[in-house]
């Protein structure tokens, strides 16, 4: 994404339905993140090249959460609104976004920044 996004949902049930989905998924996400875990320490680290793949996959997973809107990568909140943060792209719950808001504007790489360069030309 190229540009700032809000994702919020005003109607509760909506809401639960949304909460309830997230938390599914972070569920499945760590349950096979202990299954990668389990099948890595069956190797012996002489083995090492056996368990790279597993490694890969179990860094794969940790990426993939922390790049969606399940969950604020700051303070970990599940149930709350997001906004997408173009300059570190992660979604942030909209309270540490605002905490935050005062350095995205005044960091030079920031593209919310009033004279920051178009990435975009």
């Amino acid at each position: 994404m190229d540009k700032k996004r809000t994702l919020i949902v005003k109607h509760p049930r909506l809401r639960f339905i949304r909460d309830t989905l997230r938390q599914a998924i972070i569920n499945a996400t760590y349950g096979q993140l202990k299954v990668i875990d389990r099948e890595i320490r069956k190797y012996p680290s002489d083995e090492e090249k056996n368990s790279i793949p597993l490694i890969r996959r179990e860094q794969d997973l940790r990426r993939a959460l922390d790049a969606s809107t399940c969950k604020c990568p700051a303070c970990g909140s599940k149930t709350s609104n997001m906004i997408f943060n173009t300059f570190d792209k992660a979604w942030y719950c909209i309270s540490c976004y605002e905490e935050k808001h005062e350095w995205y504007k005044t960091h030079p790489h920031s593209t919310e920044h009033p004279d920051a360069p178009n990435p975009f030309p």
